[in-house]
């Protein structure tokens, strides 16, 4: 079988060109071949199509050998390139070979043509392989989605692909090329240098280091380098070889999350303290209250309960900000516009920060209705004034400003505490002292301040936090030093008419009764002096130290009670499982829970449950008398004492799942159901019920769409999250198609308990309000 070639002949005489095509047929192959004399022919020939082989006389009469090599290479053609001549000096091959000749045969020994030919040929071949490959990793390295470059030992590029001429900034290799690392490249020059000094670096694995880089537009980077050294025989560094990976984000998003962490683990902390020191400044707060109204207003003695009232009341802020810290603070939401929030304490506001400050509003006249505490909002425009007069200790001008504003999901996935949707943006800014990096990353820490002892708590921007947080919604601050600083909240926007703000008047006188009153109290300090105050209004208390004693004392009265006053929190049963069992003895009693913190098992993630009357430690004489008669006084509707908890069903077959979110579930004050598969579920469901279904899509016995389906169909409509993935394969679709079939939320694996709580929590509010 014959091996077609294209052969390129610069050859004078025709007879010794169809000697060299008669040589290669001989050797088997099937040559088509053009024959040039002249260097215009031979230009005009490798211009017009690709040749597998040149075979050129050295000597022509208006021709050379060495001119037709000269035009073969200065077009850049790889093809072998052969010299034949009548006669040759070894002078002459030599300086062929130099000047790119394949090999050189003279014409009275061409049987040393075609084993030249085959090793050319062959050498050919591999020199493409070895192109189309070279190629193909260069592709593969431009593509490749993280930067690569190889530098020299003092800092230049010798290589750069696109992802790093992205990363940088820059509008093409070339301009990467002419780049010096230390000086253009990274923040700190020196910090190459320090990098280098490591010398850990070796010519076989790839070395790990982070490094801080600047783009040409001068946002800064943190990048990981994975280094290799490439080294001579002398294991000098001939160049390094680095991977680049842009983790600017990643360590954003990590610090963020280290300080949400250790901000929950103090915020935990501070809410058990708050907790035990209300219950001690009850006690202190209502005997101090009861001495003053036994004293005169001259008493030499009234000065001194004064000062132990004063100082009470100080403890108690404290506790209070400490709870809205921790997100224990009990929240009473209405929909409300931050506009009249704003209008509302502005005069306030101006008296605070002073005649040198310039209070300045910039109020949205659309901006969109929220749900959320007025108190607690007035209390985050307090603090952050307050803290704003001081970061302007010769004036200034504050800024307070309102407005609508949607986050996209980009915005989120950059910014680790915010979420995507609709929001009420509140903006607090001044033209103070400003804070650095460092100083931003701690200022909503509990107790941290930068203020001189004694003038300052280390909690005024520590409770906005929890506030903000508690309330559903994020903060995120803009600051540098000598600029100013910018403290925006942000609060999810509600679909619901704002209600009007009510002005505060005068208290009215301190109301009276002559009800029995059950009161259930295990701290006896507290319990003594709540008595004590209740008897002073002309009740009648029936005093007992635990959930045992209630109920003997409820099922032996012979009279009325009227109204049950008990700690949420006690030994054994907790305040609502007493109130739920005495309200079955007793349907007209009422029920006044109190507590030094908030306990799921009346608030929900810190919102008071509607119909729930409750009254937060410490609290004053005055305000346990004025919630004792509101509550008496209340119309009464159905379920207002005691509403029943909400039933969470749970249907998974991963028991260690299935057991995460039903500890998570019951801590967060649910009652709960759970099943291993969709029959058991079923089952439990028609014999139960539940408020909330949590299901797998995947499970055995059952489908979880047909589970929908047949929940769909109930008449009790409970609210259905659905969820699916892991190895599950097309988990998206089927959560799509759980959606379709009537899932209210769909959730992927792997799961996040906060946000199941959330949804739970979302669900069960839409439910609430249809």
């Amino acid at each position: 079988m014959t091996v077609p070639l294209r052969v390129l002949i610069a050859e004078d005489s025709e007879d010794d060109a169809l000697l060299l095509v008669r040589e290669l047929k001989r050797g088997g192959y099937d040559p088509t071949y053009e024959r040039v004399a002249t260097a215009a022919a031979m230009a005009a020939a490798l211009d017009r199509q690709t040749w597998d082989l040149v075979i050129a006389d050295h000597s022509m009469p208006h021709f050379s050998g060495s001119e037709a090599l000269a035009l073969v290479r200065e077009r850049g053609l790889d093809v072998p390139f052969i010299c034949v001549s009548g006669t040759i000096t070894e002078e002459l091959a030599v300086a062929a070979m130099k000047a790119g000749a394949s090999d050189w045969v003279t014409k009275g020994q061409l049987k040393r043509l075609l084993p030249a030919i085959e090793r050319e040929l062959r050498e050919a071949k591999g020199r493409a392989a070895s192109r189309v490959t070279e190629a193909g990793f260069k592709a593969l390295v431009d593509r490749a989605p993280i930067g690569i470059y190889r530098s020299t030992p003092e800092g230049r590029f010798l290589s750069a692909n696109a992802a790093l001429v992205r990363l940088l900034g820059y509008a093409s290799v070339a301009d990467v090329l002419g780049l010096d690392l230390a000086r253009d490249v990274y923040t700190d020059p020196a910090e190459r240098q320090r990098l280098l000094e490591r010398d850990t670096y070796s010519d076989s694995e790839y070395d790990e280091v982070e490094a801080n880089w600047k783009r040409q537009d001068g946002r800064l980077l943190t990048v990981q380098l994975s280094v290799r050294a490439v080294r001579k025989a002398a294991r000098e560094v001939e160049y390094y070889e680095t991977f680049v990976r842009d983790v600017t984000e990643q360590r954003s998003l990590q610090r963020q999350l280290a300080q949400a962490q250790k901000m929950e683990a103090v915020g935990r902390l501070a809410g058990g303290i708050a907790h035990d020191f209300n219950n001690l400044l009850t006690v202190i707060t209502s005997y101090s209250d009861l001495l003053l109204q036994d004293l005169t207003a001259d008493d030499p003695k009234r000065e001194d309960v004064e000062q132990v009232r004063k100082a009470a009341e100080g403890a108690a802020g404290l506790t209070r900000q400490l709870l809205a810290f921790s997100r224990q603070q009990v929240l009473e939401p209405k929909v409300v516009n931050l506009n009249d929030v704003v209008h509302g304490v502005e005069k306030m506001l101006q008296r605070l920060v002073g005649e040198d400050v310039d209070l300045v509003t910039v109020l949205a006249p659309n901006v969109c209705a929220i749900k959320a505490d007025v108190g607690q909002l007035e209390q985050i425009l307090m603090n952050l004034s307050a803290n704003a007069r001081d970061a302007m200790p010769t004036g200034g001008k504050l800024t307070i400003e309102t407005t609508n504003v949607e986050l996209d999901a980009e915005y989120a996935r950059t910014h680790h505490a915010a979420a995507a949707g609709q929001f009420a943006m509140l903006a607090v800014s001044d033209t103070g002292l400003g804070m650095d990096e460092a100083t931003k990353g701690r200022i909503f820490e509990p107790f941290f301040t930068t203020k001189d002892v004694g003038k300052g708590t280390g909690l005024g921007l520590a409770t906005v936090y929890g506030i903000v947080k508690q309330s559903g919604g994020f903060v995120w601050v803009y600051s540098e030093p000598g600029r100013g600083t910018t403290f925006k909240i942000y609060l999810p926007r509600v679909n619901e008419t704002a209600e009007p703000l009510t002005l505060r008047g005068s208290p009215p006188p301190l109301p009276r009764g002559a009800e029995t009153i059950l009161l259930v109290e295990d701290a006896p300090a507290v319990r003594v002096v709540t008595r004590q105050v209740l008897e002073r209004q002309g009740y009648a208390v029936l005093e007992v130290p635990d959930v045992a004693a209630a109920l003997r004392i409820a099922e032996k009265h012979q009279g009325p009670i009227r109204l049950l006053v008990t700690d949420v929190v006690m030994p054994g049963l907790s305040g609502r499982e007493l109130a739920d069992r005495l309200t079955k003895l007793r349907p007209e009693m009422r029920v006044l829970f109190v507590s030094g913190y908030t306990d799921d098992a009346v608030v929900r993630h810190g919102i008071l449950e509607p119909g729930i009357a409750y009254l937060q430690k410490p609290f004053t004489p005055d305000g346990l008398a004025r919630k004792v008669r509101e509550v008496l006084d209340a119309p009464r509707t159905e379920g207002s004492s005691t509403p029943s908890r909400a039933r969470v069903l749970v249907i998974d077959d991963d028991a260690d799942l299935r057991g995460a979110v039903r500890r998570a579930l019951e801590q967060a004050g649910y009652e709960v159901l759970a099943a291993a598969d969709g029959a058991a579920g079923l089952r439990l469901y028609r014999e139960r019920g539940a408020d909330v279904v949590v299901l797998d899509i995947y499970m055995p016995e059952r489908d979880g769409l047909e589970f929908i389906r047949d929940l769909r169909a109930d008449a009790r409509q409970p609210k259905i999250v659905a969820m699916s993935g892991g190895g599950q394969k097309g988990h998206l679709d089927m959560l799509k198609a759980a959606a379709a079939f009537g899932a209210a939320r769909t959730l992927p694996k792997p799961l996040a308990l906060n946000d199941l709580l959330a949804t739970v929590r979302d669900l069960l509010r839409e439910a609430a309000q249809a």
